[in-house]
Formats: structure tokens, C-alpha cells, sequence
């Protein structure tokens, strides 16, 4: 009994979380690249909205780098790994989720 309790909970959770913040969520996505121009140019043409380029520099080997942020929604997120795959395999991405945004510069496909 104990076990359905948190089965239904559980569920029940799921079915709250579905109804408020809907079936499309956004995501971030972190893109560590020294192929930048080559990367957002290719994300650019796919999705048609802003890229933002920060200055970084790796650790370990002190060299100069870009980390480009871009958001999309969930289903975007295949189409975003394939993209920056072809176009710097090295590049190192990480993608996170993102509870709320507001912006112009953000538009949804």
C-alpha cells in the first residue's frame, strides 16, 4: 500500500508540473567552441534567434576560447547537438534547464 501512495504521488506530481509549466520547455545550452563564427552562424541559420558570445579561457591549456549561450526549446535540443557535432566535434556542450525567460530577442519556432 505504502508503495502506491508514492507511485500516485509521484504521478500525481508529474501531472502538476505538466499542467503549469506545459509541454514546451526551454532549455540553455552552453557551447565551449573555437569554431565560434562557424557555430553560431550554423545555429543562426537554423533557428533565427540571438546567440550571446562570452570570452573564456580553458584552464589547463590557457588558450582563448568562446562560450556561446543559446536557448531552444526540448525538441530543438537534437537538431542543436547535430549542428554543433558537424561543425566543431571538439566542442564541449552542456545544456541546462531554464525555468523562465523574458526578452525580445527570443523567438519560438
Amino acid at each position: 500500500m505504502p508503495l502506491y501512495s508514492i507511485i500516485a504521488y509521484a504521478a500525481g506530481l508529474k501531472a502538476v508540473d505538466f499542467i503549469v509549466e506545459g509541454l514546451d520547455k526551454t532549455k540553455a545550452a552552453m557551447i565551449i567552441t573555437s569554431e565560434e563564427e562557424k557555430v553560431c552562424k550554423a545555429l543562426s541559420e537554423q533557428f533565427g534567434h540571438g546567440i550571446t558570445q562570452i570570452n573564456a579561457t580553458g584552464y589547463y591549456e590557457k588558450r582563448e576560447l568562446t562560450a556561446v549561450y543559446f536557448v531552444v526549446n526540448r525538441f530543438q535540443i537534437p537538431k542543436l547537438k547535430s549542428i554543433v557535432k558537424e561543425t566543431d566535434p571538439s566542442a564541449f556542450v552542456t545544456i541546462t534547464e531554464v525555468s523562465d525567460f523574458m526578452g525580445s530577442s527570443i523567438k519560438r519556432k
